[in-house]
């Protein structure tokens, strides 16, 4: 499984454009799948090109929440790949997915526990605010989990872990730390190491320094700095 860091508060190289943002291409045994779409078509249109990542390959993609770092690239979606299958989070049918429909996407409005593929779920709204999906991908070592600002916090982790009775392997995307107190950053941090347990963490978007500096000097996970143009291989 490869995932292209698409868009993201900071670049991995000078040809590449970065702002307060989020977007995931994830290529997963022949499927490929948006996580997030980006603040806007530019970005999204100009990183994937640079990228050389083809958005019109895209079988569905995936919103996070209703904050437009996180889906305001859908017009680039919809000119490479109209007709595409949105997963847009709960209560954001008669506004996101009015928006989408419009632009010639299909949306569709989570409201519980959805598999979207063989080992491929959406989970069912976690209230931050606002309400928030995660995505999951059930591997043979574990899951690996992307989260776009993680405002409902670890207990939704926690939850997930529970659910598919496994452990977290990876965990990737926005923990919305950027502007956090101290106290609460550390208490994530601990909650992480403690009790999610996962192998891998990959902090990006509103994560912040901050949490990438405690997870390092704790130990007990291994932290990946990445950014915009960055391809993890799982």
């Amino acid at each position: 499984m490869k995932i292209v860091v698409l868009s993201d508060d900071k670049a991995g190289r000078g040809d590449l454009l970065a702002k307060h943002s989020l977007s995931l291409y994830i290529e997963r045994y022949g499927e490929y799948i948006l996580f997030d779409l980006g603040v806007d078509s530019t970005i999204l249109e100009h990183n994937s090109s640079v990228l050389d990542v083809s958005i019109d390959l895209v079988d569905y993609a995936v919103i996070s929440h209703e904050h437009t770092p996180h889906y305001g690239g859908f017009k680039y979606l919809s000119s490479q790949a109209p007709y595409t299958d949105v997963y847009i989070p709960f209560t954001t049918l008669e506004s996101l997915g009015r928006a989408l429909k419009l632009h010639g996407l299909k949306p569709i409005e989570v409201t519980k526990w959805m598999k979207l593929s063989d080992g491929v779920y959406v989970s069912k709204p976690y209230y931050g605010p606002p309400y928030e999906h995660i995505l999951v991908l059930d591997e043979p070592g574990g899951l690996v989990v992307l989260t776009g600002c993680l405002h409902p916090g670890s207990n939704a982790l926690l939850d997930i872990a529970r659910t598919f009775n496994r452990r977290i392997h990876g965990l990737i995307g926005g923990f919305h730390l950027h502007n956090a107190p101290e106290d609460s950053i550390r208490v994530f941090a601990s909650r992480i190491i403690d009790e999610v347990k996962p192998e891998f963490i990959v902090p990006l978007h509103c994560s912040g320094s901050r949490i990438i500096e405690i997870l390092k000097n704790t130990g007990g996970v291994d932290v990946i700095e990445a950014g915009t143009g960055v391809t993890l291989t799982i």
